[in-house]
């Protein structure tokens, strides 16, 4: 049968690609769409309206993703860092509140309305947590052969959103140890970790490593549910997913 996902991101656009390599697999996939311009999904993908600064709209998002695919899987938080540096580059006071919405709050409001919506079913689902890591304007300072290959370092909003995302993420993993019927992963990548460079590759390595998940008889001890896995990593059981 079919897996039901829901990729949540801060532009549907900067996802696509992963969440069209996502549907080569048995996968259903929508897609949280807050774009102005709506641009249109690859085929296959569903793209579902979101105002991600409401928290009515979280759980709008969730309603219209099950009348669409169905009830969803895996919901996938995907924070990517070096597109929110593009996108907040201006360290201004109008893209404070701007970069708190879609860094913060969004995923926020996504979240818990996704763990809502899991205790109501009473049917096992995962929350993935993804965060693709860009250096700080810090980073580049203290070590300047960091900003090789890079157009933007993250500036002081970026950097609070991106540690905000993790330790939110972290904190979530460890709450959902104790409970049943849901489970956390962890996957981070930094700007040169090869499997995520590519969209396809780095979907195919996600897909595989949770259904190495699906197949295991316990959930996770705490101590490896609050742990950052990073992309390309060899699953559950030692045998490599990916190269």
């Amino acid at each position: 049968m079919s897996k039901k996902i829901l990729v949540v991101g801060n532009d549907a656009s900067s996802v696509y690609d992963f969440s069209e390599a996502l549907t080569l697999g048995d996968f259903s996939v929508a897609v949280a769409d807050d774009s102005a311009d709506k641009t249109t999904p690859p085929a296959g993908v569903h793209a579902m309206a979101w105002n991600k600064s409401s928290a009515v709209s979280a759980r709008s998002l969730i309603i219209q993703t099950e009348t669409s695919i169905g009830a969803v899987d895996d919901y996938i938080m995907y924070f990517d860092s070096a597109l929110y540096a593009g996108l907040f580059s201006s360290f201004t006071a109008d893209n404070c509140q701007k970069a708190c919405d879609a860094m913060i709050t969004s995923f926020q409001y996504a979240t818990m309305e996704a763990l809502t919506r899991i205790q109501q079913r009473h049917e096992p689902s995962r929350l993935v947590f993804v965060v693709k890591t860009q250096p700080t304007i810090k980073d580049c300072l203290l070590l300047p052969a960091s900003r090789a290959g890079i157009s933007t370092p993250a500036n002081a909003f970026v950097a609070a959103g991106e540690a905000a995302f993790a330790n939110f993420a972290e904190n979530i993993a460890a709450f959902a140890a104790e409970k049943d019927g849901v489970s956390v992963l962890l996957v981070i990548a930094d700007p040169q970790n090869e499997t995520a460079q590519k969209a396809s590759a780095f979907a195919s390595w996600l897909t595989s490593y949770i259904d190495a998940l699906d197949s295991q008889t316990h959930k996770p001890s705490a101590k490896n549910a609050v742990s950052w896995v990073k992309a390309g990593a060899k699953a559950p059981g030692g045998f490599s997913l990916f190269h």
